[in-house]
């Protein structure tokens, strides 16, 4: 007999560890890069929901991971997988005019050099970081529907 037929918890506690590091992932570059400030300004008008935002800080501030709260983490893998898909429809084409730095519109140009380097540093890993957070959360998804198949 199989060391998973002799203790099944050790499953189900390998699967809680496994999501719990893939949310401890998410957190990381959630907060790092999408949950500040200055985001909140750019992505200002954008067809980004509030409540979409509150459930992805919800999800990734977990750090247990108890029976039944599998729909909540999926919930928010869900609206994470959303989020990463407007901020690429609808942020991505403008983001440099949005953060102050693009040529097009000299008028809404950042006037400080420091200002100027810091957001073209921002607009430059912008891209990368939004594709971290798009695979960690496909991961997360994944993860969640090999070991809870009923939430298909």
């Amino acid at each position: 007999m199989s060391e998973a037929a002799l203790h099944p918890a050790a499953d189900e506690y390998a699967a809680a560890d496994e999501i719990l590091r893939l949310l401890e992932e998410l957190k990381e570059v959630f907060e790092n890069h999408f949950d500040r400030t200055w985001f909140s300004l750019i992505i200002d008008g954008m067809p980004v929901d509030l409540r979409t935002m509150r459930d992805i800080r919800d999800v990734v501030s977990l750090s247990t991971l108890y029976p039944g709260e599998e729909w909540q983490v999926y919930q928010g893998a869900l609206e994470l997988e959303t989020f990463c898909q407007t901020v690429k429809r609808f942020l991505l084409p403008v983001l440099k005019e949005r953060l102050g730095i693009s040529w097009l519109s000299p008028a809404n140009r950042v006037k400080d050099a420091r200002q100027y380097l810091v957001r073209k540093f921002v607009a430059f890993t912008f891209p990368y970081n939004l594709e971290r957070l798009r695979r960690l959360t496909l991961k997360l998804k994944a993860s969640l529907l090999l070991h809870y198949p009923f939430l298909r």
